[in-house]
């Protein structure tokens, strides 16, 4: 029997809230991405700076072993808005599966009762083409292109300073949930904390984000003092830091990447609670929910913690947890756990069995010495995994969006396999093959940078066998002029895999590159027939078209590019140049009405689209056009230089010689912008 003292409690937190009038009003869950609870100060991390966090702890809840279902962005966040685990809602990967409508969601029910709903995310792989926006109002995912530092990423400042703009008029009732990428690789914290951390710049960006997150939670309680907003803090997933042959996320399901930190202040949460008991990610939902007197989502695997909270004790739930990254990324072997308060099943080529209480960091695989515990635990994971949905990896990529995506560290591959074979524990044991991850994550990281020669390098000593490794050589070399050398790797990656699209178009992209454009088109060909859903393809056959003189077959083309789900802006501003020109002004008005930004897009198609306005006497929105595109890309040299010549044709002597000056500073060798300098200061 509870004590008197459990009762109370569970009264006052389940029972208190109950119906709209005597419930908190606002609800605040916040994501501090990749934050692993060690680095926490509450948790008992000495070099930690995290005040707000540690003063959350103090103030409500504190759970001592929150775990993650995944080591990865997009289908941990799944789960703390759906109350599911990623095998019961469907998203098992960043970029190549989206939540399905069918998905209840936190947000929905929120707004449901009447709540006001609004999400700040600060990063592309949260982006709403991934669906999780649904139920909110307001979803914040102003990832405008690749920031100065080279991520599609924005700092927890300016994703704080957008939610405390939306909350000068937000409503009484409302629920936000912010989003804080920084602590994600790569780790470089703005000053002063990068200097007060140089000797460790993952935590200078936990210690940047805990600040920023204080600037919110005190804005919040400055505006509504009574002390009834439920804030929840906590992060999708750890980070490595070199656990287990890892350096960061993704890989592997160990401790260092599944624990994180769980921090709940809500009314009548007593302050200095410390639950010890696991939770799970997938009670967030449930437990936010039953805070605020609201119906539990009906089909969340998830639980309230609000029976911890007071104390009682509740069934062990095993968490689960799984990484399906090692299979869609690279062709290795799955990787299942199921972790309960004292052991730790891995499932995987050479599965694994770890007692946690002897051997908390996972260095002693019991599993040859306890083959009845390993399975005993098998058997549980059997019965987890016999809920799962079936698995669709169908969300179709836009290829800015797999640039954003690989931007952040992540292969974001085509997944070649069937549906039915994802997730088979067969094929290579992603333990044996950490280095192999290390060195593709250093080539993406010069992929950015824009170094082909490094990314050939950090990819020279790998002799594996993997579609993604022939992938990121071929577009090095393509970056590089080398046509013959993008063409032998592109050739492997198709050998490997004749599954792949994109193997498929680097080929011929590598072939139209070496003026095979026969052989170019039919490798194209093959790659629009494979992935009829992605717009790459047929958009470079519509170019390819184009410059050939083949209107109709390029308006074809770009047509189907554009019947895809995820659309291609380039081809409808590169349509709407050809109709312009072929005199179809009322077809091309239809595209430009519904024409998306293009400021993602090659300048080449922004200027494509400006050059036909001007010939068809359209100037004024041909120069506003460029103007803007330049403005959004002032390292675009065509760009800036084509503002400064439109500028001089239209008499605009003085902003002509600003624009042009801009220009000299991208390429001082051009004779002719040091020309028109010359002739317009001289005059």
């Amino acid at each position: 029997m509870p004590g008197v003292r459990s009762i109370a409690l569970l009264l006052a937190l389940g029972l208190a809230f109950a119906g709209c009038s005597g419930g908190p009003q606002r609800v605040v869950l916040v994501s501090i991405d990749t934050l692993r609870a060690d680095r926490v100060g509450a948790y008992g991390y000495e070099g930690a700076a995290t005040p707000t966090l540690d003063a959350l702890a103090g103030a409500g809840a504190r759970f001592e072993t929150a775990l993650s279902p995944a080591p990865l962005t997009l289908p941990s966040h799944a789960t703390l808005l759906t109350g599911l685990d990623p095998h019961e809602h469907g998203v098992r990967h960043n970029g190549v599966f989206r939540l399905a409508d069918d998905v209840p969601t936190l947000a929905e029910r929120f707004r449901a009762d009447g709540h006001t709903t609004a999400a700040f995310v600060g990063a592309a792989v949260l982006d709403r083409e991934f669906g999780l926006a649904r139920g909110f109002d307001h979803y914040d995912d102003r990832i405008s292109a690749l920031v100065a530092n080279g991520f599609a990423e924005r700092r927890a400042d300016a994703v704080i300073a957008a939610a405390l703009e939306w909350l000068d008029d937000a409503p009484e009732r409302f629920f936000l949930f912010v989003h804080l990428y920084d602590p994600h690789v790569r780790y470089a914290p703005p000053e002063p904390f990068r200097s007060q951390f140089a000797a460790s710049p993952y935590d200078g960006e936990v210690a940047f984000a805990d600040h920023w997150l204080g600037n919110l939670i005190r804005e919040i309680d400055r505006r509504w003092p009574e002390g009834d907003t439920i804030v929840l803090v906590t992060s999708d997933h750890g980070e490595s830091l070199g656990e287990h042959d890892e350096l960061t996320h993704a890989y592997g399901v160990y401790e260092a990447t599944q624990r994180v930190p769980l921090l709940l202040r809500a009314p009548a949460v007593p302050s200095g609670t410390v639950v010890r008991a696991p939770v799970r990610l997938a009670d967030v939902a449930p437990t936010l929910l039953a805070l605020a007197g609201l119906a539990r989502l009906e089909a969340a695997s998830g639980t309230s913690l609000l029976p911890l909270i007071a104390g009682r004790s509740a069934p062990p739930v095993p968490a689960y947890s799984e990484t399906l990254a090692t299979q869609l990324d690279f062709g290795w072997s799955p990787l299942y756990a199921l972790r309960t308060e004292r052991y730790k099943l891995v499932r995987a080529p050479r599965p694994e069995l770890y007692d946690l209480a002897a051997d908390p960091h996972e260095l002693q695989n019991l599993a040859e010495r306890q083959p009845e515990r390993l399975a005993e635990l098998e058997l549980l994971l059997d019965a987890r995994l016999s809920t799962a949905r079936p698995v669709k990896a169908d969300h179709v990529l836009s290829p800015g969006a797999r640039a954003r995506l690989q931007s952040l560290g992540y292969v974001a591959g085509d997944p070649v396999l069937a549906d039915d074979e994802i997730g088979r524990v067969e094929g290579p044991d992603p333990k044996d093959r950490m280095p192999v991850v290390r060195a593709v994550d250093r080539a993406l990281q010069m992929q950015t940078r824009g170094d082909p020669r490094e990314v050939l390098a950090a990819l020279a000593e790998l002799d594996d066998q993997s579609v993604r490794i022939s992938q990121l050589r071929a577009r090095a070399h393509l970056s590089l002029g080398q046509a013959s050398d993008a063409e032998r790797e592109a050739r492997h990656a198709v050998a490997l895999e004749p599954r792949s699209h994109l193997a498929h178009y680097l080929l011929g992209f590598a072939l139209l590159s070496g003026g095979e454009r026969a052989a170019a088109r039919r490798a194209l060909e093959r790659s629009a027939e494979l992935a009829p859903g992605q717009p790459l393809a047929s958009f470079t056959l519509g170019h390819l078209a184009e410059s050939e003189g083949r209107s109709d077959e390029a308006e074809a083309y770009y047509g189907r590019a554009l019947a895809t789900r995820s659309g291609s802006p380039a081809a409808q501003a590169r349509l709407a140049a050809l109709y312009l020109e072929a005199g179809r002004e009322e077809d091309a008005d239809a595209l430009l009405r519904e024409l998306p930004s293009l400021d993602r897009e090659s300048p080449e198609h922004v200027l494509r689209l400006a050059r036909a306005e001007l010939v068809v006497g359209r100037d004024e929105q041909g120069f506003r056009r460029v103007r803007h595109a330049a403005h959004a890309r002032p390292d675009s040299y065509p760009l800036v230089r084509t503002l400064a010549l439109l500028h001089e044709q239209r008499g605009e002597t003085d902003q002509a010689l600003r624009v042009y000056r801009a220009a000299s500073e991208l390429a001082p060798q051009d004779p002719l912008i040091q020309a028109r300098i010359a002739a317009l200061t001289r005059n």
